[in-house]
């Protein structure tokens, strides 16, 4: 009896064994690797001094590095108000479509771009975007406002905002995709209807119930929201590195494309790692801090 009670115990745990085995060599191996390789002056291949501090102290004298951090601050900004806007008022509105097969169809249309890799999606934005044969100049000169053509990816005064409009209508990131509507919208469906029922014949009105009823009891989904979009802002790549590869000149560079470039570019892989190291710690800072000031449905009044 003893010895099925202890397989019975044992025998989930056993099939978690191969997801802990990969995440282990892939994950926490590699990362533990780069801590310890940050303080040595490693090209990857033969050279491996232990140079200390050295990679850090430069890190924070490095002035590209630092404007990359301002650039990385003020796409975590812009990406959070997104993601607390536009997805939740977009489930709002559907939600208070009253026919659920319309709410299905426009559900599906909106949540239909999650299957198309990101990279396809950031290729398409690089085409409207194009100074020269861009959907968005052809636009512009179509209806007369010729004078506002202009290369937005190849100017330095409008290629970040270039970027932060990739996405538009922004119903989330584009490394999350349609996630954040898909999101809000099945924790309003989950609300009891109960608490709507007794907000109308208490006689509140729409603006009311969302303030009152709907946001708090999105609290939880919104601070997860909040946490995505702060490491997926300070952790962004794909979208720089395809538009822009961190230009011109340094005006889009951000974090991971200037670790990208040390260490493929230049060899500089201790160096790389120290700037990775850094980022980290920046990330699980403004994480822990999201997670101690922003409330929980749970634990809210």
């Amino acid at each position: 009896m003893k010895k099925k009670i202890t397989l019975r115990t044992i025998k989930p745990y056993l099939f978690l064994i191969p997801i802990f085995s990969l995440l282990i060599i892939f994950k926490y191996i590699p990362f533990g690797m780069a801590i310890e390789k940050s303080f040595f002056n490693w090209n990857g291949a033969n050279m491996n001094e232990f140079i200390g501090f050295q990679n850090f102290v430069e890190a924070f004298q490095d002035k590209i590095f630092l404007e990359s951090i301002k650039k990385a601050f003020v796409v975590m900004v812009v990406q959070v108000l997104i993601v607390i806007t536009v997805p939740l008022i977009t489930a709002e509105l559907l939600y208070a479509v009253k026919s659920t097969r319309a709410q299905y169809v426009v559900r599906t249309a909106f949540t239909f771009p999650m299957v198309v890799p990101s990279v396809v999606i950031i290729l398409l934005w690089k085409w409207i975007l194009n100074g020269d044969t861009g959907v968005l100049n052809a636009f512009l000169k179509g209806i007369g406002l010729s004078s506002l053509a202009q290369p937005w990816l190849g100017s330095a005064k409008t290629a970040l905002g270039s970027i932060l409009a990739v996405g538009f209508p922004w119903l989330g990131m584009v490394s999350l995709g349609g996630m954040p509507f898909l999101l809000y919208f099945g924790a309003l469906q989950s609300i009891p209807r109960d608490l709507f029922e007794a907000a109308d014949l208490d006689g509140v009105n729409l603006f009311q119930r969302i303030r009152c009823i709907d946001l708090p009891m999105l609290a939880s989904q919104i601070k997860l929201m909040v946490t995505l979009a702060i490491i997926n802002s300070l952790q962004i790549f794909d979208v720089v590195f395809i538009l822009t590869k961190g230009g011109p000149g340094t005006s889009t560079m951000v974090p991971a494309v200037y670790m990208y470039e040390q260490g493929f570019s230049y060899r500089r892989m201790g160096y790389c790692s120290a700037l990775g190291t850094i980022l980290f710690l920046l990330i699980m800072l403004l994480t822990v801090f999201n997670n101690k000031f922003l409330k929980n449905t749970e634990t809210m009044d």
